[in-house]
């Protein structure tokens, strides 16, 4: 979420805003973007997912290593810097030949969607992701409803999409080839679960 914008920067100045701050920024080609805090829905939804994606990783023995929301995807084509929500890598994680702490090789993302966040991460900021030649899949996840959606590129580089409304469904994860339960995903997230409310 968008807190305060700077413009016409380099990204060298933004590794210094981001080296003198405990906040976490986004880079848009030069304009620097403080994030502001999230939800508690949005963080327990989050954390939902990287958990069992990666219980699901390590039941199937894939090396493959998942990052929640304190890392950083660089896309270079684009000159733009995201932090996902979720994000997964396979094989060796390669990093940015100008960023040390920003990946460059995520086979999949994800986004918790909030009302302020939906259209950029829909729009601009998927495109963007696409524009990354190893990501297989983008996982848009609502935090006010049970709803996934998942664009998976398929071998054509084509983008399938599949949405998951029912409680009791499960999201299929293609580039991981493993599935999550709704019910998991959602777990004590309140308005949402049955069990707390």
């Amino acid at each position: 979420m968008a807190e305060k914008a700077l413009s016409t920067y380099l990204y060298s100045d933004y590794l210094e805003v981001e080296a003198g701050s405990d906040l976490k920024y986004e880079f848009h080609d030069g304009m620097i973007t403080a994030m502001a805090g999230g939800t508690i829905a949005h963080g327990k939804i989050s954390l939902n997912v990287a958990g069992e994606i990666r219980n699901e990783l390590k039941k199937s023995g894939k090396s493959c290593d998942v990052f929640g929301s304190d890392v950083k995807i660089r896309i270079e084509s684009a000159n733009r810097t995201f932090y996902p929500d979720a994000s997964v890598t396979c094989g060796d994680t390669q990093v940015s030949d100008i960023d040390k702490h920003a990946i460059t090789n995520p086979v999949l993302i994800v986004e918790v969607l909030s009302e302020s966040t939906a259209a950029f991460d829909l729009g601009p900021k998927f495109t963007h992701y696409r524009e990354l030649e190893s990501l297989r899949e983008y996982v848009v996840v609502s935090q006010e409803q049970v709803m996934v959606t998942s664009y998976y590129r398929t071998p054509a580089d084509l983008w399938e999409i599949n949405t998951v409304v029912e409680w009791e469904g499960s999201v299929t994860l293609q580039s991981l080839g493993c599935e999550i339960r709704m019910k998991d995903l959602y777990s004590r997230v309140e308005g949402i679960d049955p069990e707390v409310g």
